[in-house]
């Protein structure tokens, strides 16, 4: 998964970044300076299973640390874990906040932490918080609160339909605000930049979450206190644990830079990979009702072609699917191979009938690693 990014302003930085379940840490050193990120995905009920992703609490945090009173500022970090643990879905009925109202210039990138809510109140779907250190000194910490919304899909392009988050991140402090944006792919993948700050100042640290915990924060300069709001979709990021194990890696890259927040020599890049556990269940299939089309009268002894659509609504792939037709003089049996959770697949079935009357015909769908489900369908033997 990659998440593609414009950043625009001049304040704190922020990430929206994937994640891994259980919490775990990587920490990679410079001459002076550490760099640690920490990802956590929590499920929001129940637990992981191997096949079938389930909503998450999706956290990343990162922390810069240094033995010196000044800081080299963060410019980048790049995150890489395992394809396909991770999936974003908006809900189709949550609104888009749209450009006008949370975007690039000419949007107003100076709104606070309340007017930027009350722009797209219903699209808010995570958090977070970030301290920096002005002009480089860590003794001179601020903060920042940071609001994740709803982007919509990518309109057009090679990413045309991949879900898209925009981020808002505001500084009572310095007055301003920085805007970002990101759409999520599927190889594992993530990019974060971080912009340049007033007067070449540095991240710290960070975290961003969705859908995050609601949080207040007192602004002493402004002696106010800020309310964030969680995120209100608890499905919009689900994950799932196939393997036991998510592998990640981490690179960073800190240098100084210029005015206009290019990058100048030197920089230095600092590099880690870890794995960590994660608790996947092998889950259990389950057919949904079935849904049967054929013929409603059938000559004694002649057969009959039913197709009977079947979807596995369970959280393990349905195996080795048999069907199975009975009855009094019913006969008939097709296989269906298997069916993954979520999918549906439509068997063809050739039914003998050898009594005349209404027979009422029974259709059986058995898999292993699934439960039965049954459906009946009364034909009329002439």
């Amino acid at each position: 998964m990659i998440l593609k990014k414009k950043m625009l302003g001049a304040s704190y930085g922020l990430i929206v970044a994937s994640v891994a379940m259980f919490s775990m840490t990587g920490t990679a050193n410079a001459t002076n300076e550490s760099a640690t990120i920490s990802l956590k995905m929590d499920p929001t009920q129940g637990g992981l299973f191997k096949e079938v992703f389930q909503p998450v609490d999706w956290q990343v945090a990162s922390t810069i640390d240094t033995a010196d009173p000044t800081i080299q500022p963060m410019k980048e970090a790049n995150l890489s874990h395992p394809r396909g643990a991770l999936t974003f879905n908006p809900n189709p009925k949550m609104p888009v906040c749209p450009d006008d109202k949370i975007g690039p210039p000419p949007t107003n990138l100076s709104i606070t932490v309340p007017e930027a809510i009350e722009r797209c109140p219903d699209s808010i779907i995570g958090n977070g918080f970030a301290t920096f250190a002005l002009a480089q000194q860590t003794s001179l910490p601020r903060d920042g609160l940071i609001l994740v919304f709803n982007g919509g899909l990518e309109p057009s392009g090679p990413l045309k339909g991949r879900p898209t988050v925009k981020t808002y991140s505001y500084s009572y402090d310095t007055g301003v605000g920085v805007y970002s944006e990101a759409t999520l792919e599927v190889d594992g993948s993530l990019d974060f930049a971080i912009p340049q700050l007033t007067a070449d100042s540095s991240v710290t640290s960070l975290a961003t979450s969705i859908p995050g915990e609601p949080y207040s924060l007192y602004v002493a300069s402004q002696n106010i206190t800020v309310d964030v709001p969680a995120g209100q979709d608890p499905n919009f990021a689900r994950a799932r644990c196939a393997t036991g194990t998510w592998d990640y890696s981490t690179e960073f890259l800190l240098g100084d830079r210029d005015t206009l927040g290019n990058p100048t020599s030197p920089t230095t890049t600092l590099n880690e990979s870890a794995s960590v556990g994660c608790a996947g269940a092998t889950g259990k299939g389950k057919f949904a009702n079935l849904k049967i089309k054929g013929p409603a009268s059938v000559k004694k002894g002649k057969k009959g072609t039913y197709k009977v659509t079947v979807k596995n609504t369970g959280t393990a792939t349905a195996k080795s699917v048999k069907l199975a037709a009975s009855g009094k003089g019913v006969s008939g049996k097709a296989s269906g191979g298997n069916i993954a959770p979520g999918k549906s697949k439509t068997i063809k079935v050739k039914v003998k009938f050898v009594k005349k009357g209404k027979v009422k015909t029974t259709f059986k769908v058995t898999g292993k690693q699934a439960s039965a489900k049954t459906g009946k369908k009364t034909v009329k033997v002439k």
